[in-house]
């Protein structure tokens, strides 16, 4: 990864060939979006918004030229590089300026939400066109045994109403891992272990501790997947984070092996979704009660007694 960074920051068509690079193989291995805009995010972190802007605008050229000779559809590829790198330029920026972890953070929740109130407004029936898209998106895989077009459409019916918060939360993720990255991929090139002291000490702002309920209490009065309820979705994405820098921070603060980070991230993974919502809980208490910080003072008192 050092390497990949170092690559990014020797000059803008590096910078911009590693970003197109990532995002054209993205189409074999997805996660390979969040390198991509990481590049553009370390940019823009180093050099400030205006090299950001300068590498992704020949990154975006480059994506419409291969676009039109490969697909004959410039547009739509140029169109796929704004939505991964524009969002990296202004978090980046609202990190390089005001050098919070937290802030950016919040920054892309606030963005989460607009996504979310951008579905309805342009969608129509944002319920509609995911219900469709999800069909599409089926009919493309390899069918399992044992399910037949009734189960399909009982999962289509029952998981698209969702799909507008859970698009937005799932975006927001992706755009904040892309910068927690990009700002590693910095403190590796000049401050080895500043990201991880602040990731450990992620906490949230007040304002969202007292949004997250408000939402969840309204969306379950609304008695259904509305407008609200698809908000708290991005909300709890944001606690989510909180929830995983928490165990870093518990881990470290606990001097416990990286046995300890390795199990809990197989366990995140093998109980999704439901370490979603107790991660997002965990994460939502923390910003009350601040676990991290009753640890460290246990850990100083032990260690005075000794």
């Amino acid at each position: 990864m050092k390497v990949l960074a170092s690559v990014v920051i020797r000059g803008r068509m590096l910078a911009a060939a590693v970003a197109v690079t990532l995002a054209s193989l993205a189409l074999i291995f997805t996660p390979l979006v969040v390198l991509s805009s990481a590049a553009i995010g370390l940019v823009t972190l180093r050099q400030g918004a205006s090299e950001g802007l300068v590498v992704s605008g020949i990154a975006i050229a480059a994506m419409a030229a291969m676009g039109a000779l490969l697909f004959g559809q410039p547009v739509a590829l140029a169109l796929v590089g704004v939505g991964l790198w524009a969002p990296a330029l202004a978090l980046g920026h609202v990190l390089r300026v005001w050098r919070s972890l937290p802030l950016m953070v919040e920054a892309a929740l606030v963005a989460g939400f607009g996504l979310v109130l951008l579905q309805h407004l342009v969608m129509g029936d944002p319920a509609a066109f995911w219900a469709e898209q999800m069909r599409v998106f089926w009919e493309q895989m390899p069918q399992p045994q044992g399910f037949d077009e009734g189960q399909v459409e009982q999962m289509v019916v029952l998981v698209a109403p969702w799909m507008v918060g859970g698009f937005a939360a799932v975006w927001t993720l992706q755009m904040v891992v892309s910068m927690f990255v990009a700002r590693a991929w910095q403190a590796q090139l000049f401050n080895p272990g500043g990201f991880g002291e602040e990731f450990r000490g992620l906490r949230l702002g007040r304002w969202l501790l007292y949004l997250a309920p408000v939402l969840l209490v309204g969306g379950m009065l609304s008695g259904g997947p509305g407008i609200v309820a698809q908000l708290s979705l991005v909300a709890m994405g944001g606690f989510f984070l909180q929830g995983v820098a928490l165990v870093h921070g518990l881990i470290a603060a606990l001097q416990a092996g990286v046995g300890w980070l390795l199990g809990f991230y197989m366990l995140l993974l093998i109980a999704l979704p439901h370490s979603f919502t107790v991660v997002s809980a965990v994460g939502f208490a923390d910003g009350w009660l601040n676990f991290r910080a009753k640890v460290r003072r246990a850990t100083k008192r032990d260690g005075g007694d000794d």
